[in-house]
C-alpha cells in the first residue's frame, strides 16, 4: 500500500518560494550588480573593497536565511524538527548548509587574504572568488556519492541521524534533502517527515526513485562544477564573475524541471504497482 504524503506543492509554493528567494536572488542580482557596478563604475575605488563588498552583502542574506531556518528548528514546539530528536538538534540539511558555508567562506577569505600577489590587476583573485557555486556543487556531489556508497553497502547508523535512529541503514542524500526542505522550508512539519519515511520504507519504486535521483543529481553536479571551473579559468576576466555565480542556476533550473516531470511519472508508476499488489493479494475469509 502506498503511504499518502500529507502535503501538496500547490498549497506550499509560497512558503518554499519565499525561503529560497532569500538564498538564490541575492547571489544573482545583488552580488553581480554590486561587483560590476563598483568594479567598472567606480574605477578609483579600492579594488579589495570592491571584491569584499558583494560577498559581504551576500553574507548578510545568508545569515538571515540561517537564523530564520534555525529558529523554526529550535522552537519549543517540535513541529519542524527531525523525528525523536531533542530541541536543539538541527536537521541534516542545516548541518550540510553549515558545512557548505564553512567551505565557501574559507575559499572567499583565503582569496581576499592573498591580495594582488600575482600583480595581475586582481585577475586571479576574481577567478577564485567566482568559484563558490562550483565548489558547492563539488561538495554536494561528494556528500551524495558518500551517502550512496554507504546505502549500497547497507551501513547502519551508529547514532541518531536526522529522523533516523541508530541501526537504520544510511539513505541516499536526496531523501534527507527532500524531507528537510519540505518539512521546514515548506512547512510540512513532522507529519510530512513521518509519511515520507513510511513511504520510503513501504515502496520499492519510491526507494529506487530516490536512489536514481541521487545518482543523477550527483553526476549533474560533478559535470556542472567541472564545466564552470574550466570556464572560470579560461574565459576573459570581465565575464567570469557572472559566469561563475549565475551560470549554474539556469542549468539547475532545467534539471529541477526534469526532476519534477520524472517524479510525477514514477509516482504514477508506483500507484499502478500498488493497485496490482492489492489485486493480487488473496482475500482471507
Amino acid at each position: 500500500m502506498v503511504v499518502e504524503l500529507p502535503y501538496s506543492l500547490h498549497t506550499r509554493y509560497a512558503s518554499i518560494a519565499t525561503a529560497w528567494t532569500v538564498i538564490i536572488i541575492p547571489p544573482i542580482f545583488l552580488n553581480l550588480g554590486l561587483f560590476y557596478g563598483l568594479w567598472y563604475g567606480k574605477p578609483d575605488m579600492d579594488r579589495m573593497l570592491v571584491l569584499t563588498l558583494p560577498t559581504g552583502v551576500l553574507g548578510i542574506f545568508t545569515i538571515i536565511a540561517i537564523v530564520e531556518r534555525v529558529w523554526k528548528l529550535i522552537k519549543l514546539s517540535p513541529e519542524y524538527r527531525p523525528l525523536n530528536s531533542p530541541r536543539y538538534a538541527l536537521d541534516i540539511f542545516q548541518w550540510g548548509y553549515f558545512l557548505a558555508l564553512l567551505v565557501i567562506s574559507s575559499l572567499i577569505t583565503s582569496t581576499l587574504a592573498r591580495d594582488d600577489r600575482d600583480q595581475d590587476g586582481h585577475a586571479f583573485q576574481i577567478r577564485l572568488i567566482s568559484l563558490p557555486a562550483a565548489v558547492l556543487m563539488y561538495l554536494v556531489a561528494t556528500l551524495t556519492l558518500l551517502s550512496m556508497v554507504l546505502n549500497r553497502f547497507a551501513v547502519k547508523l551508529p547514532f541518531q541521524f536526522g529522523s533516523l535512529g541508530p541501526g537504520n541503514v544510511v539513505r541516499p542524500a536526496i531523501f534527507y534533502i527532500v524531507e528537510d526542505i519540505v518539512a521546514v522550508d515548506g512547512c510540512g512539519g513532522m507529519d510530512y517527515r513521518k509519511a515520507f519515511g513510511a513511504r520510503y520504507d513501504n515502496s520499492i519504486i519510491f526507494r529506487r526513485m530516490i536512489w536514481n535521483l541521487s545518482g543523477l543529481w550527483m553526476l549533474f553536479f560533478y559535470a556542472s562544477a567541472t564545466l564552470f571551473t574550466i570556464l572560470v579559468f579560461t574565459l576573459p576576466v570581465a565575464t567570469v564573475y557572472a559566469v561563475g555565480w549565475a551560470g549554474p542556476f539556469p542549468l539547475a533550473g532545467v534539471m529541477a524541471i526534469w526532476t519534477i516531470v520524472h517524479v510525477k511519472a514514477q509516482l504514477r508508476k508506483e500507484r499502478r504497482w500498488a493497485v496490482e499488489e492489492d489485486e493480487s493479494t488473496p482475500l482471507i475469509d
